[in-house]
């Protein structure tokens, strides 16, 4: 008999653990190894424990689901890992791609056979991410010469914070809610990839998004 992939679930609310553990055991084509409430756990289990899945809730106390992921692709790329979201902001969606995400998966979805598809999708190493998710990036992340896709709204915002407006002046002057404009600027730090704002310049300047006058 064909040995079953080993799974880890790590999900912070005791009653959403076990209903994902119930819907995963009922497919009946992984053994779970370990369902555990934080990622701290997670990693004690990949330490003495060969594991060939992740299972991931993104919103957790301890470990995040974004960092844990970062941790655990660089010490066990082997390991496929599946995040579970109720978030749908892009920054976040774009760290977790970023760091080689197999599949992601809304939590509205689970229960609708996604979670299934997503595990049998990454079983067959390939990618799976819910059809909201591959909404949010339907656009070419990069244009064929090798610039960052950004869009008008966020082309606007970079050139005035390479014009030193703050995030208050910027809400006032594109009249978006000052939450808004601190969103949209996580997303150029995750696409320009930088972590300043003297980056975000930069690699404006590099790209022709920005030029002095």
């Amino acid at each position: 008999m064909q040995k079953r992939p080993k799974l880890v679930i790590v999900e912070d609310h005791s009653i959403t653990l076990a209903g994902i553990k119930n819907i995963v055991d009922e497919m009946d084509i992984v053994e779970v190894v370990g369902s555990v409430i934080s990622g701290k756990d997670a990693l004690g289990i990949l330490n003495s424990t060969n594991v060939d899945l992740l299972i991931t809730d993104v919103s957790m106390d301890d470990i995040d689901g974004v960092e844990l992921t970062k941790i655990v692709k660089n010490e066990y790329p082997d390991i496929k890992i599946i995040a579970l979201t109720q978030h749908r902001e892009r920054w976040i969606i774009a760290k977790l791609i970023n760091f080689d995400i197999d599949a992601i998966v809304l939590k509205s979805k689970i229960g609708d056979k996604e979670l299934l598809l997503a595990l049998q999708s990454v079983l067959s190493n390939k990618k799976y991410y819910s059809s909201e998710i591959n909404e949010l990036f339907s656009q070419s992340e990069i244009a064929d010469n090798g610039t960052p896709y950004l869009t008008m709204r966020e082309k606007e915002i970079l050139t005035l914070i390479c014009h030193e407006s703050t995030t208050r002046e910027i809400s006032s002057k594109l009249s978006i809610a000052s939450s808004t404009v601190e969103t949209h600027r996580k997303n150029l730090f995750v696409k320009l990839k930088v972590k300043s704002q003297s980056g975000l310049v930069r690699e404006a300047i590099k790209y022709g998004f920005y030029g002095f006058e």
